[in-house]
């Protein structure tokens, strides 16, 4: 664990020091613990308001993490070698942390989750198995079942479930029916932490498991539980305390990740069971490596004594009830009429049909419920822009950073709205040519407005990166300022759709009567891979109705110039 973790994994034991003092009373308050410990482990940053502000990617989100920073050596030695992983998480929000790191490394990568619609599911499955993507980012729950990942052959866990049949559900991804490859399984723990604890609560809950079905035992009867199988929620909270309070940290920088994790060969993993001669031939052991082999037992050869008895014994149970339900009456062709054991014949009787009135009452409840969770997410939607924005206006504060983005049109004062309306009206009766189109040859960048001032409107994108040629250049020559504000502007967030940067263009070639100002309209959307998409007409219109507003608040003839 790195020194950030160490200090909230300590922080939150304090937090919640006299939950320990109840078990019983105080479990709801322990299991809170129990996920904010495990939260700790994974990175410091699924906490609010630990990463810096503003947060760009760097090696700081590396360092933070003990498990990432592990997991930045084991996936350059993997992708050094050619080998695909399967990536496997139990928290969304750590499979956003992987989705920033794996971006910064630049590693090709897919995601699924519970939130991914099954069209985009589909997709990300077909790319990860017909082209070269690294890494497979999966939740353990949504990712974990009804998927066939057999391109990959690496599987790496960085939280474990307390129920390890998930995990192994999770791993069955890469067992699939086409596998041909040796998969390597690998889990990452937190030492010292409730981590280890809970993985030896699943291996043990896995171990008992293996113990009874291999034995044809279908009750516990008298096996041991394990020794971690008694502990309390609040002694699994208190493992690892005081190693972790007196530990100094240990480093990562001589890890033989080959020789702990095993040779690997042309984007493969050599199987252990497989043995060199002296020739240099590899000979497959009989016995050790077919698809029968399951936990040290060979099910290819003819079943145990034990096996043929627990399977007669299955059979006969099976024909006495048969034999029970057709006496009694029952046809199993009818199965609407057939009870399972433990049944009552209570669980048969027919629901009591409703009222037009009491399924009006039913119906007007559901639409109050509808509304009032409406209210409520409008509400709690509100509130978190609300935060957001003041969060925005004291970092803007702390920048000395000033916006000259236009405001919206609801953000006008009805009144203003309504003088300027009549002023314009009144304008119009008296001059019909006044609001009309006229048509001005010359340089885009140098309007012939005369003693009037002038708008030179002009497209942009939400990146913040200021483009060359075309207007770009004439405008860059003519003065430095557009390029300056703009790119401070992407800096400081403040470029949106349908947003407008208004300032005045100043330089050495600026009238002595009139003025020249400056539009930016931001119209077009720059994403991650810097793609850059068309015009978002929707964007261009509000933009234009702000430069509108604007213009109305000259009273006054005012040149719009844009770039033809």
């Amino acid at each position: 664990m790195s020194a950030l973790q160490k200090k909230y994994y300590k922080a939150i034991l304090m937090k919640d020091l006299d939950a320990f003092e109840s078990e019983m009373a105080k479990k709801v308050k322990l299991q809170n613990v129990l996920s904010q410990l495990r939260k700790c482990v994974d990175h410091p940053y699924l906490f609010e308001g630990v990463e810096p502000e503003p947060f760009e990617i760097g090696d700081h989100l590396i360092e933070a993490s003990g498990k990432l920073h592990l997991l930045d050596k084991l996936l350059a030695f993997l992708y050094s070698r050619g080998h695909r992983v399967l990536l496997f998480s139990q928290m969304t929000q750590m499979l956003d942390i992987l989705q920033d790191y794996m971006d910064y490394r630049g590693y090709s990568y897919e995601r699924v989750d519970g939130s991914v619609r099954g069209e985009e599911r589909h997709l990300a499955i077909k790319n990860f198995g017909q082209q070269p993507v690294f890494v497979f980012l999966l939740s353990t729950r949504a990712g974990g079942v009804g998927m066939n990942l057999t391109a990959a052959d690496t599987v790496i866990f960085v939280d474990s479930d307390f129920n390890p049949q998930n995990d192994l559900q999770a791993a069955a991804r890469a067992h699939r029916i086409g596998q041909n490859k040796s998969v390597k399984v690998i889990r990452l723990i937190g030492r010292d932490t409730v981590e280890e604890i809970v993985y030896r609560k699943a291996a043990s809950k896995l171990q008992l498991t293996n113990a009874i079905i291999e034995g044809g035992h279908f009750t516990l009867g008298a096996q041991k539980p394990a020794a971690d199988a008694d502990l309390q929620l609040s002694e699994i909270l208190k493992f690892g305390l005081d190693k972790l309070l007196s530990s100094q940290g240990s480093t990562m920088d001589e890890i033989d990740l080959e020789r702990i994790l095993g040779e690997t060969k042309n984007g493969q993993w050599i199987s252990d069971a497989l043995a060199t001669t002296e020739g240099g031939v590899r000979e497959q052991e009989e016995g050790k490596n077919h698809m029968y082999l399951f936990e040290g037992k060979d099910y290819s050869k003819e079943p145990s004594k034990e096996d043929r008895e627990s399977f007669e014994q299955l059979v006969n149970l099976q024909k006495t009830f048969l034999e029970k339900t057709t006496q009694e009456g029952r046809l199993l062709r009818n199965k609407g009429n057939v009870l399972l054991p433990g049944l009552s014949e209570e669980s048969t009787k027919r629901k009591r049909i409703l009222s037009p009135e009491e399924l009006e009452d039913r119906r007007k409840k559901r639409q109050e419920a509808a509304a009032k969770r409406k209210r409520l997410m409008e509400e709690k939607k509100r509130k978190k822009e609300k935060v957001e924005h003041e969060k925005k206006m004291v970092w803007w504060e702390s920048n000395n950073y000033q916006s000259f983005c236009l405001p919206s049109e609801e953000s006008e004062p009805e009144d203003l709205e309504d003088q300027e309306d009549e002023s314009s009206a009144q304008l119009d009766y008296e001059d019909p040519d006044s609001t009309a189109i006229k048509y001005v040859r010359g340089d885009v960048t140098h309007p012939q407005a005369g003693a009037e001032d002038a708008v030179i409107v002009h497209c942009v994108d939400d990146s913040g990166r200021w483009g060359r040629g075309g207007l770009f250049t004439a405008l860059e020559t003519r003065s430095a300022e557009p390029r300056r504000i703009y790119e401070l502007a992407g800096k400081m967030k403040d470029l949106n759709l349908g947003g407008v940067l208004l300032f005045p263009v100043d330089d050495k070639e600026s009238r002595n009567k009139g003025q020249d100002l400056l539009a930016l309209i931001v119209a077009q959307h720059r994403d991650r891979s810097n793609v850059l998409s068309g015009i978002k007409m929707a964007a261009l219109e509000e933009g234009l109705k702000k430069i509108y507003l604007a213009a109305k608040k000259k009273k006054g003839k005012l040149f719009i110039c844009a770039q033809e």
